[in-house]
């Protein structure tokens, strides 16, 4: 009862109070400028209406001139309040009110001026004369001192500029450092052509066009780059007789190639191999057209289908992390900005060694105005080259009654190639506005190669003598095969710039293929043979045979015929984004901060069928399948190779006319196709988050990414019985994945424009190869002797430090020399071991394995430059030259104990130097690429290790420009004969390769 008391007080309280709240709000906005009143007032001056209303309210105004209006005033309402009387007048006066109490203050309004917008500038920066775009040069924003760099169009923009006259400063390597005085209007965007000229232009003969323009590009950019990378442009390839990207890389400082009947193959970067590095189109990596592996042939790549080439030797975290040798980043043709462009390429040539003509051609045509862009390509090669190839091997022999090695086996081996490259590509972009591009692009690289080959070799069976052996049997054989190495890339994504962000989205479909449908091999044997054997030249062993007819085809046999098909097919779906924005800090200082991510899925098959056919009876004799192969000067005049070599088309017709007579080797047939067949699928997920740091001079790029790589691959367990017959394949598949962080740090300092210091310290990693993560394994028994997959490997990881000194010179040149070293964890390579203990125990085992710690380390010099301080006829000469020294650790097993040896494929030097003059429309170079003897493949012990001897090839190319539209030009490649020599590691000659000398002419058209 107290509780409803109390509360029923409370509430009376409450109400009393609220109805007192009312009433005086009431009365309150009855008085003063809240009172209605009536008032009819014509033409009369606004004081008088003040003291109407302070008559009929009560109030009082304050106020001055200044508060008064000078206008007659008409007021004709009734019954509405002083206030809304007074509102629009004051208002349309710029007057406000203060109200204290009854008093009633006239104030003059601030005037809200509303803050200025800020405008943008964007545009280009072009050649005066050319008026070509130039990428990668630096724009100064002088008020502020904030540096711009223009991308790979030439193209920049600068946003938050304030309205008014602003300054830019625009530098390029080799031109004059030139102002620009700009208007900002409020919140516009000013689009401008800043036009630079050359700073050679007062030096009779000289400009900046053709090779020297591409050379300040390629300058600019590395000068510009956030990491330490090298790189080449369109110019600068055509300017050395190259005709593939393989060619091309090798002039690179720091790289060697793996070469392929006498052409640049596969890169090696800093020593490392391609397996240990990436090869990406437009910052999208390439599949593979190798087998088994993730390595592309650089062979099937025409450089005229490049618009430059960057090799980036340390990394940033929106790179792909695979990267410890390098990576090398392949950019496509593009349309430039306001410029319409046709080139027509033509040249004739010749192999000496084969006696053939070469054919090369190209079409490109493109356009960019406004709103739209469009480049198409037709690139097309067609080229004949020839090998002479002498191998020989070894074993132990007894002879009276001392065990001496000897030679066992000398093979003649003669390719000849026909190539056909065919280079195709396309590019369609839309400009809604002048910060969005939209885009699709594809390209398409085909690479076919067809080889005769012509092949005899000589098996020792015993020696009688230091100098004669008998049961000596001949194989002779004519292997036609062909390859298909096809490069397939299709690109969608955007680029945009949106409220000061930077945005980058692709999508990107790729398949590499390899194929090889022909490869016919007609085998037959000549035995019971005897000989002198000459060694005087152990390079090329001497036979004098003293029984038998060895060019008789009729006395060579075959009970049997193998046929080939291996295909490889490496398919790609990867969708990538950044996102990017700069903030300034000051003046000087500001950060650029950027994040995206990366999702690549891949399918990878293989299949390799090899067939053995076995007659069922009797055997067939070469002179009813004899080839017209003939070499009576084979290897520079020493062997003649000629008279008994199959034909392996007519061996392939007789087969397969003949079907009912042969029947299969199923133990051949599952041994060499089964362990080598496989299907699996990957899957790659990347993020990162990077930031740049600029204060002043000094710029800080870090940041971290994440990569995690899933796989899941299906193969074969291939068991044989202890007499080496086939038994069974069983069918396996593992998933496994295996992921990291990968931190870096780059730093650059700029000295002044012109020299910068670099150091890096990356995080990276390399994956296996695809076939060395497949569970496959093939066991022998008999032989106690297994091979197989390795589906537990891991990544290899790698730290790397840098450290580069740089200074670009005003004559279009470089200075540089650094310093770096790379410590590789769990390093990728093929063991041979005994297995100890378990259902193989003692079996010796070949596997790919994770090993210990490599290191590698070196230094690297580079030195361009054009004279043009030289006088009169001088000032044309122009050096190239750079100089890489390695050194690498890493043990490895052996037969008695663990040994320390170099990286395979690592050579300890390596370089190039050459001499040019570019003068009157004139260029010509003769330029020299060199490496020294490395260690091509490791075996149980040093002696049987396989060295590649040095080797130092002489090319020669130049080029005269008839007049602006159209230019001569000719190359010459290998001039010294070069050849590719390898040797054991005790010094015994192995194999000699010997390839002689190619040269080409032809011209080039630009109408526009």
């Amino acid at each position: 009862m107290k509780i409803i008391m109390r509360a029923c007080l409370v509430i009376s309280v409450i109400s009393v109070i609220s109805i007192q709240l009312v009433a005086a709000s009431v009365v309150r906005g009855q008085s003063g400028l809240d009172k209605r009143i009536s008032i009819n007032m014509r033409n009369v001056a606004f004081t008088d209406l003040l003291k109407e209303i302070e008559r009929k309210t009560g109030v009082s105004f304050v106020y001055t001139n200044k508060e008064t209006i000078d206008t007659k005033v008409t007021v004709h309402d009734e019954t509405k309040t002083a206030r809304t009387i007074l509102t629009p007048l004051l208002q349309k006066n710029n007057l406000r009110l203060i109200e204290d109490g009854t008093m009633v203050v006239l104030k003059k309004a601030e005037l809200q001026i509303p803050a200025p917008k800020p405008g943008a500038a964007v545009g280009y920066v072009k050649d005066k004369v050319s008026n070509q775009t130039l990428p990668y040069a630096t724009v100064i924003l002088k008020e502020t001192n904030q540096k711009y760099v223009t991308d790979a169009n030439g193209y920049f923009v600068i946003n938050n500029l304030k309205p008014g006259k602003a300054t830019l400063l625009v530098n390029y390597i080799g031109y004059v450092t030139t102002s620009f005085t700009i208007d900002i209007a409020d919140g516009e965007t000013v689009k401008m052509e800043l036009k630079l000229e050359s700073q050679s232009n007062d030096m009779k003969g000289i400009s900046v066009t053709g090779i020297r323009r591409g050379e300040a590009i390629a300058l600019s950019n590395m000068r510009n780059a956030d990491n330490i990378k090298y790189v080449l442009s369109q110019e600068q390839i055509e300017r050395f007789p190259d005709a593939t990207v393989g060619e091309a890389m090798q002039r690179v400082p720091g790289i060697a190639m793996d070469y392929s009947y006498g052409l640049p193959r596969n890169i090696i970067i800093r020593g490392l191999d391609q397996s240990m590095g990436s090869i990406t189109l437009n910052g999208n990596r390439l599949p593979s057209t190798q087998t088994n592996s993730r390595d592309i042939d650089l062979n099937g790549i025409l450089s005229s289908t490049v618009e430059a080439i960057e090799v980036n030797k340390t990394l940033t975290p929106d790179m792909d992390a695979d990267g410890t040798s390098g990576s090398v980043n392949i950019i496509s043709k593009t349309p430039k900005s306001g410029t319409q462009q046709m080139q027509v390429k033509g040249s004739f040539g010749n192999n000496f060694l084969l006696g053939k003509q070469n054919f090369d051609g190209s079409f490109d045509f493109s356009r960019r105005d406004t709103k739209w862009g469009y480049l198409v390509g037709v690139n097309y090669s067609n080229t004949y080259r020839r090998e002479d190839r002498v191998q020989k091997d070894y074993d132990m022999y007894e002879i009276a009654g001392v065990e001496k090695m000897k030679l066992s086996n000398l093979e003649l081996e003669g390719s000849d190639l026909h190539r056909e490259n065919l280079g195709l590509q396309a590019e369609l972009s839309f400009f809604p506005t002048e910060k969005i591009q939209i885009y699709a692009r594809t390209s398409y690289n085909k690479f076919y190669e067809l080889q005769t080959r012509g092949t005899k070799s000589y098996n020792i069976g015993e020696y009688t003598d230091e100098n004669t052996a008998s049961d000596i049997s001949i194989g002779a054989s004519g292997s036609p095969r062909d390859y298909h190495r096809d490069l397939l890339s299709f690109s969608v994504g955007t680029k945009a710039i949106v409220n000061n962000w930077r945005l980058n989205l692709d999508l990107t479909y790729a398949s590499g293929l390899y194929d090889q449908p022909i490869y016919y091999d007609g085998y037959f044997t000549y035995g019971g043979l005897n000989a002198g054997i000459d060694l005087t030249d152990p390079r090329a062993p001497q036979f004098a045979f003293t029984n038998g007819d060895v060019n008789n085809a009729a006395n060579y046999t075959t009970s049997s015929y193998v046929n080939r098909h291996q295909i490889a097919h490496d398919k790609d779906g990867q969708g990538s984004f950044n996102v990017e924005r700069t903030f300034n800090l000051s003046q000087k200082n500001k950060l650029m901060f950027k994040f995206g991510g990366r999702y690549r899925y891949k399918e990878d098959d293989h299949t390799r069928d090899y067939f053995q056919y076995i007659l069922k009876t009797g055997k067939v004799s070469m002179d009813n399948f004899l080839s017209d192969y003939s070499r009576k000067d084979y290897f520079n005049g020493k062997y003649d190779l000629s008279g008994a070599i199959a034909n392996g088309y007519l061996m392939e017709d007789y087969y397969q006319k003949n079907l009912s007579l042969f029947e299969s080797d199923e133990t051949y047939i599952r041994q060499n196709t089964d362990p080598d067949s496989y299907n699996g699928k990957e899957t790659m997920g990347a993020g990162y988050v990077m930031g740049k740091l600029t204060l002043d001079k000094l710029d800080i790029i870090t940041g971290l990414r994440y990569e995690r790589t899933g796989f899941d691959y299906r193969g074969n367990i291939v068991s044989f019985d202890n007499q080496g017959k086939y038994v069974s394949t069983n069918k396996v598949n593992t998933k496994s994945a295996f992921d990291g962080f990968f931190p870096s740090l780059n730093l650059k300092y700029a000295i002044d424009q012109r020299t910068n210091v670099r150091a890096a310290v990356t995080r990276s990693l390399s994956r296996p190869g695809y076939y060395d993560l497949v569970p496959w394994q093939e066991v022998e028994p008999r032989r106690k002797r297994m091979k197989k997959g390795n589906p537990d490997l891991d990544q290899a990881t790698s730290t790397n430090v840098d450290f580069l000194f740089e200074h670009y010179l005003k004559s279009l040149g470089l200075l540089s020399g650094g310093i770096f070293y790379k410590n590789i964890e769990n390093y990728i390579y093929q063991s041979i071991y005994t297995q100890q203990g378990g259902q193989f125990d003692q079996y010796q085992v070949t596997q790919t394995v994770n090993g210990a710690n490599a290191h590698v380390y070196g230094y690297e010099i580079a030195w361009q430059q054009q004279l043009t301080f030289l006088p009169g006829f001088l000032n044309g000469l122009g050096i190239y030259g750079n100089f890489t020294q390695i050194q690498s650790k890493f043990k490895v097993p052996g037969i008695v104990s663990e040994r320390t040896v170099r990286l395979p494929s690592m050579r300890p030097k390596v370089g190039n130097a050459s001499l040019s003059y570019e003068k009157y429309g004139f260029s010509g170079r003769i330029s020299l690429n060199f490496y020294e003897t490395f260690i091509s493949e490791l075996a149980e012990e040093q002696a049987n290790d396989l060295m590649e001897k040095g080797r130092v090839q002489l090319d020669f190319s130049a080029s005269q420009r008839i007049n602006k539209k159209f230019t001569i030009f000719m190359g010459i490649s290998n001039i010294n004969n070069a050849q590719t020599i390898l040797d054991y590691g005790d010094g015994r000659p192995n194999d000699h390769k010997y390839f002689s000398t190619w040269a080409n002419a032809g011209f080039k058209y630009n109408p526009f």
